[in-house]
């Protein structure tokens, strides 16, 4: 029984696919991302901080102030 070149090749192709990292490096955060995720990580453990202006006109500052919110909050740390 003869295989194929494009069936072998397709078969290595995922053989080795299945050998390299999916490690993807993570990406430099803002300044305004991490003071939001600063003042968010704040508000999670009890003192409210947000710049609302901030907040309300720039994607990083709010997604970093998310971000610290959900990652700082006691509750998640007691699970």
């Amino acid at each position: 029984m003869t295989k194929s070149p494009l069936f072998l090749l397709t078969l290595s192709t995922l053989i080795f696919a299945a050998c390299t990292s999916s490690h993807v490096p993570m990406v430099a955060k803002s300044p305004m991302y991490k003071l939001g995720q600063t003042d968010g990580c704040t508000t999670a453990t009890g003192a409210y901080t947000k710049n609302s202006e901030n907040f309300r006109n720039n994607v990083d500052y709010q997604e970093g102030w998310f971000a610290g919110r959900k990652n700082c909050n006691p509750i998640n740390d007691a699970k």
